[in-house]
C-alpha cells in the first residue's frame, strides 16, 4: 500500500523577519512566503530544491478556500494578498505528492524486475489484489523477498524520495507511514516507487540519478506488512495529496503463485 510523503499538516513553525515571513517544509521541498505589498501582504509559493512537486493548500483566505499548484521551476507562483498573516498560518493546511501533475506515462517502457532470480521472488499480490492493492495502489506488485534481499531500480531515474529511519511494520493501516522507501521520478514524470524496505535499507540520496539496474535499497518488512516482501508500483501525482497507480509490462515474465 503507497504511503509517501504525502501529508495534512498544520503549519506552526517557521522562519520570519520585520520584513517577511518564509515557511518550508519536507526538508525545504516547497516553500510559502509572505511579504508586504502595497495591497497588505502577497502569499507566494516556490520549490525549495529542484524536484517536480503537486502541492495542495487550503485556507478560508484563498478565494476558492484551496488552490493547487504544480511547481516544476524555480519561479515564485503569487497565490493571493493577506490581510492578516498571523491568521493564515494559523489556520491553513497543506497535502503535497512529489511528482508530476498527471504526468502521461510512456506505455513503450518495459520494466525490469526489481529482484534479481526473480523465479525466486514470485508475485504474491499482483493488480486488485484485495488485501491492500485498492484505490489509487490498484496496480500494485507484491513480490516475495527476504529480510535483506537487493533490490535494483527497474528503470532509470532521480531519487525524488526516500525514507530509512524506521524499524516498525504490522498487519494494519496503522503502520502504514512506518514503511521505508525509495520514490524514483522517470522521465515521463511519473514514479517508481519500491516499499517495505528494511531499517537503515536505503542506498540511494534525493536528488541523485540511477540507472536501470543500480542498487537501490534492501528489502524488509516495515510499513503495513504482514510478511516479508516488496511492494513496487508507477505512479502518477494528482492534487489534494492523491496519487493513482498505472498497468506496467516487464522485459520478461514474472513468478507468481496465490496470495491467501
Amino acid at each position: 500500500m503507497r504511503i509517501v510523503s504525502t501529508c495534512l499538516i498544520l503549519i506552526g513553525l517557521g522562519a520570519s523577519s520585520a520584513t517577511a515571513d518564509t515557511r518550508c517544509f519536507d526538508d525545504r521541498r516547497f516553500c510559502f512566503a509572505v511579504e508586504p505589498d502595497d495591497n497588505g501582504y502577497s502569499l507566494s509559493l516556490y520549490r525549495g530544491d529542484p524536484l517536480p512537486v503537486v502541492v495542495t493548500l487550503y485556507s478560508s483566505q484563498l478565494p476558492s478556500h484551496h488552490v493547487t499548484h504544480f511547481l516544476n521551476d524555480d519561479r515564485h507562483i503569487e497565490l493571493t494578498h493577506l490581510s492578516n498573516p498571523a491568521q493564515f498560518w494559523q489556520s491553513m493546511q497543506v497535502r503535497w505528492t512529489p511528482g508530476v501533475l498527471n504526468a502521461t506515462h510512456d506505455d513503450s517502457v518495459r520494466y525490469s524486475s526489481p529482484l534479481k532470480g526473480i523465479e525466486n521472488h514470485p508475485v504474491v499480490q499482483g493488480y486488485n489484489g484485495n488485501y491492500s492493492h485498492t484505490g489509487g495502489s490498484r496496480y500494485a506488485l507484491d513480490f516475495a523477498a527476504d529480510v535483506g534481499t537487493p533490490v535494483y531500480a527497474a528503470r532509470a531515474g532521480i531519487v525524488i524520495d526516500t525514507k530509512s529511519d524506521s524499524n516498525t511494520g504490522g498487519p494494519s493501516e496503522d503502520f502504514a507511514r512506518q514503511a521505508n522507501y525509495v520514490a524514483l521520478l522517470h522521465d515521463d514524470g511519473t514514479t517508481g516507487e519500491y516499499y517495505h524496505l528494511k531499517y537503515h535499507g536505503v542506498n540511494v540520496e534525493r536528488g541523485e540519478q540511477v540507472a536501470r539496474g543500480a542498487l537501490i535499497g534492501y528489502s524488509g518488512n516495515t510499513g503495513f506488512s504482514s510478511l516479508p516482501h516488496l511492494h513496487f508500483a508507477v505512479y502518477r501525482a494528482k492534487g489534494h495529496g492523491q496519487f493513482e497507480s498505472l498497468p506496467i509490462r516487464f522485459t520478461a515474465p514474472l513468478a507468481s503463485k496465490s496470495h491467501g
